[in-house]
């Protein structure tokens, strides 16, 4: 009985140890294993395009996590602090000037200017400068401050006098938008 149990517990042993695979398997196989069939023992990189791809979406989302949105600054409000006032309150001119759109002028720099011109969202769509032509046929010197914002176009046309500058004068109007933009302050 000795013997059995000892048979039987060298018999659990060697099951436990052996391989998967039958030993007949392994011992009368007639071709190897082709290439594709057999497991990859490492991980394989990734393709260019598609590390790229990845570090460029981990990237995004970093950034996005970091990003924060602030909006852009009231442009009239810096304007007012700055010392311009609303040209509507100075003199009897309307609050909205087709073409032009909200007026703000520093009173000291009258007639001259600069005259800036916002849209009724508060951005800064030109700064204008009304040069009197009675300057110009005296061929007067002037100077002016100059205008804040990017230059896209300029627009020179002349104006026989309103509420501000009485004066027949030209208007020089930097535009800091586009043409397509200008319809901003057109109505």
């Amino acid at each position: 009985m000795r013997n059995s149990l000892a048979i039987a517990a060298l018999v659990a042993l060697i099951v436990l140890t052996a391989g998967v695979r039958r030993p007949a398997a392994q011992f009368f196989q007639t071709q190897p294993l082709a290439p594709e069939t057999l497991a990859p023992t490492r991980v394989q990189p990734a393709g260019k395009d598609e590390k790229a791809r990845s570090v460029t979406r981990r990237e995004e989302k970093a950034h996005r996590k970091r990003q924060i949105v602030r909006p852009p600054p009231n442009q009239r409000k810096i304007a007012e602090k700055n010392g311009f006032k609303r040209v509507s309150d100075l003199v009897n001119f309307p609050k909205f000037f087709p073409g032009l759109g909200i007026l703000f002028v520093k009173p000291e720099t009258l007639p001259l200017g600069p005259f800036l011109c916002f849209d009724r969202k508060d951005r800064l769509a030109a700064t204008v400068y009304m040069v009197p032509t009675k300057d110009i046929d005296d061929h007067k010197s002037m100077e002016a401050p100059g205008f804040a914002g990017k230059l896209d176009h300029v627009t020179i046309y002349f104006n026989p006098g309103h509420p501000g500058v009485d004066v027949p004068h030209y208007h020089f109007v930097i535009w800091h938008v586009s043409k397509q933009e200008e319809a901003r302050v057109a109505k």
